[in-house]
């Protein structure tokens, strides 16, 4: 008996001690959660992989030699325009003359376009170190209201390319399967980018992602 009056006893202690405890409330249970951080991947913005294909041949020629990341690849793609040079330069003009060569002479350049039009000379490739960059934006078909003339020629399809840290956005200007002209966005905003497709294409083949 005198056992059974002491369990009874503790029973009744812990009772009062469980009654008197505080109880949880859902907003005592909220304050100890702690915020989920974004992840990363969350805000990045997000591009094509370089090994995208778009399944039209003579685009994913010079995709391919984008994917590689060997200068030598993308060279062989080049597709020179055959131009007089000048001795005066003007903004979108002729290539200008270089050291020895008379006004008017022909040379083998592939235009570039960027705040002000230059040209790569072919007889001087062998200098130029490849394209610097990470992702692919879109593949359109280039609109007939595209910037081009007879100095900077337009492809019939486009590319854009994302560029590494530090580099600029490029546009691949294709036409018969070569490179005949390449635009560098140095703005590399995504309201460029945007600005960029929308001028330049007519109908789309890899839009850009959401």
């Amino acid at each position: 008996m005198k056992v059974y009056s002491q369990i009874v006893c503790m029973w009744l202690v812990l009772l009062l001690i469980s009654s008197c405890a505080p109880v949880a409330t859902p907003a005592d249970e909220s304050a100890t959660i702690e915020p989920q951080s974004t992840s990363t991947a969350d805000t990045t913005e997000k591009y094509h992989s370089l090994n995208t294909r778009s399944g039209i041949e003579e685009v994913d020629i010079v995709l391919a030699a984008v994917e590689s990341g060997d200068p030598q690849n993308l060279r062989d793609l080049f597709d020179y325009s055959t131009l007089q040079c000048m001795t005066v330069n003007a903004l979108g003009g002729p290539p200008p003359c270089r050291e020895g060569e008379a006004e008017g002479t022909l040379v083998e350049v592939l235009p570039t376009l960027g705040p002000e039009g230059s040209y790569i000379y072919k007889d001087e490739i062998r200098n130029w170190p490849g394209l610097d960059v990470s992702h692919l934006y879109a593949i359109y078909q280039v609109s007939e209201s595209a910037y081009s003339d007879e100095n900077y020629p337009k492809g019939d399809y486009g590319v854009i390319l994302i560029g590494k840290e530090n580099s600029p956005n490029i546009v691949l200007q294709i036409k018969d399967g070569g490179i005949v002209r390449m635009d560098f966005l140095l703005d590399v905003s995504r309201s460029e980018l945007i600005a960029t497709f929308e001028r330049q294409a007519s109908d789309v083949i890899i839009a850009p992602l959401e």
